[in-house]
C-alpha cells in the first residue's frame, strides 16, 4: 500500500473513532512517493510512517500501533482482538472484537484516544480498513483507570519485517509498569514461539495484547 493510501486509512480511521473531521480537511495535501513493497502476497508488515502519518495519529492518539496487510482473494475475513492479563492470568480473553470482511490491502491500528478528543481515560480503540482504504470499521472501550503508581506505559510490536498471516498472529502489546518493576525488554525475538511470548508477557502486572487472525472463505 502506498504511503498516500495509508494516509488516507489513517485519515478514515481517525474519522471514525475520534469525530476528527477537521483532521480531514487539513492533511489532504498531496500525493507521497514513499511506497511499502511487499515481496508476496499474504503478509503483513509493521511500517516506517512518514512524518505527515505521525502527525495524523500524535493529534488524535497518545500511544498506537499500526500494522499493513496484503492478501490474495482465499481470504476473505479478519478476526482482530486484544487479550488483557494481570499477574500471569488471562483476565478478558476479549477486551476487544472486531470480525470484518476484509479484502486486498488495509491498514491495522490499535491506539488510545487522547482525553481532549474523547473526554474520558484509558479509551482503547482498533480499526480496519480494506480493499486499499475504500472500506473501514472500528471499535472502542474505556479500559480500567490506572493504579496510581504505575510509572511507565510501553507500547510494541513483536512484528519487524515482513511476516506471512497464516496463523494466529501476536501483533503487538501494551504494558503498564509499576514503581516495583523495570521497564521489560524487547520481546520480538519471542514472535516465533507465540506460546512462551504469552507466558512471558503475561508475567508483567497488567499487559494488553493484540491479536489477528485471517480467514479463508
Amino acid at each position: 500500500m502506498s504511503a498516500l493510501k495509508r494516509g488516507a486509512a489513517l485519515i478514515i480511521g481517525c474519522v471514525l473513532l475520534l469525530c476528527a473531521c477537521s483532521i480531514a480537511e487539513k492533511v489532504i495535501d498531496k500525493p507521497i512517493e514513499q511506497q511499502v513493497m511487499f515481496t508476496k502476497k499474504n503478509m503483513m508488515i509493521y511500517p516506517k510512517l512518514t512524518k505527515r502519518e505521525e502527525t495524523i495519529l500524535d493529534r488524535t492518539t497518545e500511544q498506537y500501533l499500526i500494522y499493513e496487510y496484503q492478501i490474495d482473494k482465499s481470504y476473505n475475513h479478519l478476526r482482530l482482538w486484544v487479550e488483557a492479563y494481570e499477574k500471569g492470568n488471562l483476565a478478558d480473553l476479549e477486551v476487544l472484537l472486531l470480525n470484518y470482511e476484509v479484502k486486498g490491502s488495509g491498514t491495522i491500528i490499535m491506539n488510545t484516544i487522547k482525553k481532549a478528543e474523547s473526554n474520558a481515560d484509558n479509551i482503547l480503540s482498533l480499526s480496519v480498513t480494506s480493499g486499499n482504504g475504500s472500506n473501514s470499521s472500528s471499535i472502542r472501550t474505556q479500559l480500567p483507570k490506572m493504579s496510581s503508581d504505575s510509572t511507565f506505559t510501553v507500547w510494541k510490536s513483536t512484528i519487524a519485517g515482513e511476516k506471512n498471516i497464516e496463523s494466529e498472529m501476536i501483533l503487538g502489546y501494551m504494558i503498564h509498569g509499576y514503581s516495583n518493576e523495570t521497564e521489560p525488554h524487547n520481546y520480538e525475538e519471542l514472535s516465533e514461539n507465540p506460546q512462551k511470548l504469552i507466558k512471558e508477557l503475561s508475567a508483567n502486572k497488567e499487559v494488553y495484547i493484540l491479536k489477528s487472525k485471517f480467514i479463508k472463505k
